[in-house]
């Protein structure tokens, strides 16, 4: 159950919406059970978090998240998107997914000012997540589907998983994140006449990793239906998006606790 939510800090990360809590990223026991036939999986939740006010911002905000999950079968839908998981056998899912992707307000930190706004979009996407007891891999490749130059990027998370009792889990582990020249520019780039509006210098973004980061966190179970989580991600910059002269420091850090209550 851990991963389910370690998926709404994560994407949270680049850039998406809070409170994704979906099927692509399943708790330890979905990801080993057989199909049968198709049933109801719903989680209901809330939280609080803090992340900086845009990816290289040396400022942070704390802000409450929500988490709405429901699945049927194959099928999931929430705050992260809707999607359907196209292999879903013991340890393995493969899907698609189509997620709504935020922007950035250049009003909400006065470096932005000149830079303009980057819009929503909508994001295409495909997963994989494979999984043993102790560990899981997670690969998410999104596409803008939206037309508001968002480009592609693509992530990947290698991560640990133990008990230390029936009520206690933790899960630690790396990951990345590569963003397309589209992407990258969007974000980190500086066009001439934003140079002239903002005073930064130009600056052009090619394709690149962007995001190296390393996620611990934990889950306890405190009520049969009730979970308890909280994670920390320390991430650094690299590449042209370290290089960007937006960009006040390298170094990000994230952290969320979030109490969700499960239907099922």
């Amino acid at each position: 159950m851990a991963l389910l939510v370690l998926v709404a800090a994560s994407v949270r990360a680049q850039g998406a919406g809070a409170g994704v809590f979906d099927e692509y990223g399943p708790n330890a026991g979905e990801m080993f059970e057989r199909d049968t036939e198709p049933r109801w999986r719903i989680a209901l939740g809330a939280g609080i978090a803090a992340d900086p006010n845009f990816q290289g911002s040396d400022k942070y905000r704390v802000h409450p998240t929500l988490v709405l999950f429901a699945g049927y079968g194959r099928f999931f839908i929430g705050f992260g998107g809707v999607g359907v998981n196209l292999v879903r056998q013991p340890g393995l899912r493969v899907g698609v997914i189509i997620s709504p992707a935020a922007g950035r307000d250049e009003s909400v930190d006065a470096r932005l000012a000149g830079l303009g706004n980057v819009d929503r979009t909508v994001n295409a996407g495909v997963f994989a997540v494979s999984a043993t007891r102790g560990f899981l891999t997670r690969a998410l490749v999104y596409t803008d589907v939206g037309g508001e130059h968002h480009g592609s990027t693509a992530r990947l998370d290698f991560l640990a998983r133990f008990r230390t009792g029936e009520r206690i889990g933790f899960f630690a582990g790396p990951g990345l994140t590569w963003g397309s020249r589209q992407y990258n520019q969007t974000v980190f780039g500086v066009t001439g006449e934003q140079s002239v509006r903002s005073g930064f210098p130009a600056f052009e973004a090619n394709a690149g990793i962007n995001n190296l980061r390393l996620t611990a966190g934990t889950n306890y179970r405190f009520a049969q239906n009730w979970r308890l989580f909280g994670g920390l991600t320390a991430a650094r910059l690299t590449g042209d998006a370290a290089a960007s002269p937006i960009t006040e420091t390298h170094a990000e850090y994230r952290a969320f606790l979030t109490a969700i209550y499960l239907l099922r």
